[in-house]
């Protein structure tokens, strides 16, 4: 259990697998599409996520911050990244389906069964690396 974002921020400075995205006014680490930002100027800790799609950053709600509190960094990173996948998984099946009722276009049947490939090798990672945490 972690008392402040502080030690969340240490935490993830200890990730190996963290990309180390430093600027000039601040500290920053990002896994998975989670990105922590130690702003030097009032030495402010933010954890923004890239996972609800799109290219720019959101910063995570008050129960994801609760995660990071309760679990830590490498383990809320796995469960927001298994999350994702999940998600993803919900829409290609559906895509799917409706490919299947519909078009039945071959061509992009294959590729969604590529895609759902491609999610559930990047999930059994993820669950991977998140019992080696637990352990």
């Amino acid at each position: 259990m972690y008392n402040e974002l502080h030690q969340v921020f240490e935490d993830a400075l200890k990730d190996f697998n963290a990309a180390n995205l430093d600027g000039e006014t601040y500290k920053s680490r990002m896994a998975h599409g989670i990105k922590i930002v130690k702003y030097d100027e009032d030495d402010s800790v933010v954890i923004y996520n890239t996972a609800k799609g799109g290219d720019y950053y959101e910063e995570i709600s008050e129960e994801e911050y609760t995660m990071f509190f309760n679990d830590g960094w490498e383990l809320s990173v796995c469960n927001m990244c298994l999350t994702k996948y999940t998600n993803r998984l919900k829409v290609i099946e559906e895509k799917i389906k409706l490919e299947i009722n519909g078009r039945n276009n071959s061509k992009y049947l294959d590729f969604l069964k590529e895609t759902r490939k491609e999610t559930l090798k990047r999930y059994y990672i993820i669950t991977q690396k998140k019992n080696n945490y637990e352990n």
